[in-house]
């Protein structure tokens, strides 16, 4: 790997800051990449400034969701099995939101129900609207 910078590096320690740095600049970088590639953030189809925050507001809460998730550790079971469903093709290579992201939905994709199958909801009784005519 071969870095590019501006700065002048004269110890080892100089290089060491500045390789920590571009790592650290690496996963914001991958999280925006992410989120346009995943949930395809720039193919959206409202035109309302509220509709566009509240959409980024949601991906993201989801983003946030795959971050706590990866930090968990590599023995967290959770973990564990949505990366083994995600079934990467190269094992070294972690791009963590990628990975659980695919991992999530391929999980999802078995329930063809949608999720209202699993919880029990409390609906009112069904009212329809009734007009009587009085003469």
């Amino acid at each position: 790997m071969m870095l590019a910078t501006n700065k002048e590096l004269k110890p080892k320690d100089d290089v060491v800051r500045i390789a920590r740095l571009y790592f650290s600049r690496w996963r914001i970088e991958e999280y925006f990449r992410c989120k346009k590639q995943v949930f395809q953030f720039e193919n959206f189809r409202v035109r309302k400034l509220k509709a566009i925050n509240a959409l980024n507001f949601y991906i993201s809460l989801c983003m946030a969701f795959l971050s706590l998730i990866s930090m968990k550790s590599e023995t967290n079971a959770l973990k564990v099995s949505i990366i083994k469903t995600a079934a990467p093709i190269r094992e070294k290579v972690q791009f963590h939101y990628y990975r659980l992201a695919k991992g999530i939905s391929g999980i999802l994709s078995y329930a063809k129900e949608g999720v209202r199958l699993w919880f029990k909801t409390k609906r009112p009784a069904y009212r329809q609207l009734v007009f009587k005519l009085i003469l």
